[in-house]
């Protein structure tokens, strides 16, 4: 399932985002050191960053496409991706290729939602910068949900360096949200 644009408009009490948590910067030199366990085989950390997440942020230009998109075909879990791209035209042949892979292709004029940005709505792609204040990040969380169409959802743990503490408290304050 391909997602280029948002949905037809629904009343919010009718519609209930599909989240998906990641990390943006999955090749930083501090996320190799904070989340991957000691002594991984480099040639292992695609397969679990699949596993520890539930959505992957690609680019066309990635050095290692090949091999995460792999990752995430193999996956014993669905893995949403999100593919950052000027020309859809590969990531939407990867899609022919894999249908039962949910992606978005984010390019230049797709709405991405984060703290900093004002009335980018029906965004399906949210970037949260790191923070330690858990009433901080619901904050954003449901600021996020109330513009988010129906459907899949990512929330990317963004800045350089990325936050695995972030993550970690994204992930528990999505749970106790019920999303």
């Amino acid at each position: 399932m391909s997602i280029e644009s948002p949905t037809e408009a629904v009343p919010k009490a009718d519609i209930t985002p599909e989240m998906h948590l990641g990390i943006r910067h999955r090749r930083a030199a501090s996320l190799i050191q904070d989340f991957y366990p000691d002594g991984m085989p480099e040639d292992w950390r695609h397969s679990y960053l699949v596993m520890m997440t539930r959505v992957i942020w690609v680019k066309d230009r990635d050095e290692d496409l090949a091999e995460i998109l792999a990752a995430i075909v193999d996956a014993s879990k669905p893995v949403l991706t999100v593919w950052v791209t000027e020309d859809p035209a590969q990531a939407n042949l990867w899609q022919a290729a894999h249908p039962e892979q949910q992606l978005i292709i984010l390019t230049s004029s797709t709405p991405v939602w984060s703290p900093r940005t004002e009335g980018s709505g029906c965004a399906r792609v949210a970037l949260m910068p790191g923070s330690d204040q858990p009433s901080q990040i619901r904050g954003w969380i449901e600021q996020f949900v109330q513009q988010a169409p129906a459907g899949p959802c990512a929330l990317f743990v963004d800045g350089e360096p990325p936050s695995v503490p972030t993550l970690d408290r994204l992930r528990t304050l999505i749970e106790l949200m019920g999303l």
